[in-house]
């Protein structure tokens, strides 16, 4: 995991207009992360961003009127964004489906029926005071105690106040959704663009620049695609024939 961390510390990106440094978590450390979560409604809050894309300022605000059950889809309206921007994005539906059954434990809306009782509670809240969010450094402590404990810590210097910078942030899983599912899945990039709020596609574009372990995956699946019946690699001739002027 070591090695992982010294090879990002050279490779970071950073968007060439704000200059802020890309870190994002690949697959293996998401799973790694989600895996040594313990607690049910933190497991269940960093997915959400996860899978949202959204940050953490626009998390926080999510109520349950923002919720739409049967499209399963979030709408975030234009004074939660850091754009200004309303828009509406997609959660999978098992996602939505958890998201509900805590609402009903929770007596926010009805176990049958689906009837709202409360549709400006926040979704996310402090104990039984439904009226309240969490605040945006409450998610960051929590993501850095899981990120501590799954062994995933690291600091690759500090800011100009002599604080540390670390390598992962809640902000990593925005920039992991986006990583995964340009590069990884394919997804068009308008199509994500839309889906995490970005005004510009040149900000989303900075996702398809793959590191170094993405590219090798990549050269090494077209190698094996590429292997003829009997085990050996197709030879390949870049070369044009030689022509005899003789």
């Amino acid at each position: 995991m070591e090695s992982t961390f010294k090879k990002r510390a050279g490779s970071e990106q950073k968007y060439e207009r704000f200059g802020e440094v890309v870190r994002y978590l690949n697959r293996d450390e998401l799973r790694v992360l989600f895996d040594a979560i313990d607690n049910y409604t933190h497991k269940l809050m960093f997915e959400v961003i996860f899978e949202l894309g959204c940050r953490v300022g626009e998390f926080v605000r999510i109520q349950v009127k923002h919720l739409n059950f049967g499209r399963s889809t979030v709408y975030f309206p234009a004074e939660n964004t850091k754009t200004k921007h309303a828009r509406t994005s997609y959660l999978p539906p098992g996602l939505m489906n958890e998201l509900i059954s805590m609402l009903k434990q929770k007596k926010i809306i009805s176990k049958r029926g689906g009837k709202i009782y409360k549709a400006d509670a926040y979704v996310f809240h402090h104990g039984i005071c439904w009226n309240t969010h969490y605040t945006e450094n409450r998610i960051r402590q929590i993501f850095q105690k899981y990120v501590q404990k799954a062994g995933l810590h690291q600091v690759y210097g500090k800011d100009t106040k002599g604080r540390n910078l670390k390598v992962f942030t809640v902000h990593s899983l925005r920039h992991a959704h986006l990583h995964t599912n340009v590069i990884d899945y394919g997804i068009p990039l308008p199509i994500v663009q839309r889906q995490v709020g970005h005004v510009s596609l040149k900000t989303t574009s900075v996702y398809l620049h793959p590191q170094a372990e993405t590219i090798a995956q990549a050269y090494q699946a077209a190698r094996e695609k590429d292997k003829s019946a009997d085990g050996k690699y197709r030879k390949l001739n870049f070369l044009p024939e030689k022509v005899d002027h003789h």
